[in-house]
């Protein structure tokens, strides 16, 4: 990882990236990550546990971890994969599939090729989803 924009918080076993930082190689985390807005991970990101990505933060490559929330206008340029839990605020964009082993929440202006769900898939507002796996329970609210 380039330690340059990395700061670590013990107590929490959490990584800090500041804002506008990129990693050029494969990201792994064993803990927790926190991306300040306008971050890019040029490779695939992995994390053992809770990931959070600032507004606009690019991920060229897949993004798995134990619970995600995407900020808004982020985006994915692979897969998403929550094994708990995943949040993808507004305007966020998954140009793969977005698979969740437990509740994932999507808001208002996302873009997802495919969403999938074990526990429950909440949409609120207007989303474009190319395609929801049938069983997926799925709830809609209006914003």
């Amino acid at each position: 990882m380039n330690n340059n924009f990395l700061k670590y918080h013990p107590e929490s076993n959490t990584y800090i990236a500041e804002k506008r930082s990129y990693f050029k190689d494969e990201i792994r985390v064993d803990g927790n990550l926190i991306a300040g807005a306008l971050s890019n991970f040029w490779k695939s990101l992995r994390v053992n546990g809770s990931v959070e990505l600032g507004k606009r933060t690019i991920v060229r490559g897949d993004l798995q971890a134990k619970r995600i929330l995407l900020g808004p206008g982020s985006e994915i340029h692979g897969n998403l994969h929550a094994e708990e839990e995943a949040i993808l605020l507004d305007g966020a964009i998954v140009t793969g599939s977005a698979t969740c082993g437990g509740q994932m929440k999507i808001r208002p202006g996302c873009k997802i090729e495919f969403a999938k769900a074990d526990r429950e898939l909440e949409i609120v507002g207007k989303v474009q989803i190319g395609d929801i796996e049938s069983g997926t329970r799925v709830v809609v609210r209006s914003d």
